[in-house]
């Protein structure tokens, strides 16, 4: 899945107040809480490198995107760290990790049970001895509202005006999210769009994943309303 957007992402985003600081903290005292010496962390679908750059206050980091488009954006902000494109169920890298992250809940877009459970499996490979797996869930099944939902926002950066509308829907496990973009600038206005699907796992299917990787399972309060938020972590060798 390759935006056409990663170049206004930011300014939806910080329009919308989604505070990365304040998330970044939080995760970083869930990864204390479980491995108080972690000093590694690799931040899986880092996007536009948003949580990264808040994550290097504590932790040497790579961060690792299947997106070049948000890798460039994501290159812009943080030139000084290491940015992979790779697919978050197949990447090699050649380290181990005391964190690995996969935040605001890009683990839906696998698309089956076999691709969720192939993920967990690469980012559980690339943990260290007690190493901690954070990953945000997609909503929930049962907090899904019907029949989908419509919304619309409007954001302004420097030199450029974004307005957004889009609109949900779902067909059994798949959602879809259908994302238009006017985006006005100097040169003139653009209209732009985005489809997105994500697949609503349950419960049992995201611990099924964890404990098939060799992992503990806890769930969490995302912070964000219908999801959850899994933690494991790799047991000693």
């Amino acid at each position: 899945m390759a935006r056409t957007t990663a170049h206004i992402y930011d300014i939806i985003h910080d329009e919308a107040g989604k505070d990365y600081a304040a998330e970044a903290a939080t995760i970083d005292q869930i990864i204390r809480r479980r491995n108080p010496g972690a000093a590694t962390l690799l931040d899986v679908a880092c996007g536009t490198g948003r949580h990264l750059e808040h994550f290097l206050d504590h932790y040497d980091v790579v961060g690792l995107d299947v997106d070049a488009r948000m890798l460039e954006q994501a290159r812009e902000r943080l030139p000084q760290v290491a940015l992979v494109e790779g697919d978050m169920r197949s990447f090699q890298l050649d380290r181990r990790f005391d964190a690995v992250t996969c935040l605001f809940s890009s683990i839906g877009y696998m698309s089956s049970m076999e691709d969720l459970a192939a993920a967990v499996r690469c980012m559980a490979r690339h943990l260290a001895v007690g190493g901690v797996l954070v990953v945000d869930g997609w909503i929930r099944p049962d907090a899904w509202i019907e029949p989908g939902t419509v919304h619309a926002s409007s954001a302004r950066g420097e030199g450029v005006a974004v307005a957004r509308a889009g609109r949900s829907r779902r067909d059994g496990k798949r959602t879809s999210l259908d994302l238009h973009y006017l985006v006005a600038d100097a040169d003139g206005i653009t209209h732009l769009a985005d489809h997105l699907e994500l697949t609503l796992f349950t419960h049992d299917e995201y611990q099924e994943a964890f404990v098939r990787s060799g992992l503990s399972v806890e769930k969490l309060d995302s912070g964000m309303p219908g999801r959850d938020r899994y933690i494991g972590v790799a047991a000693p060798a």
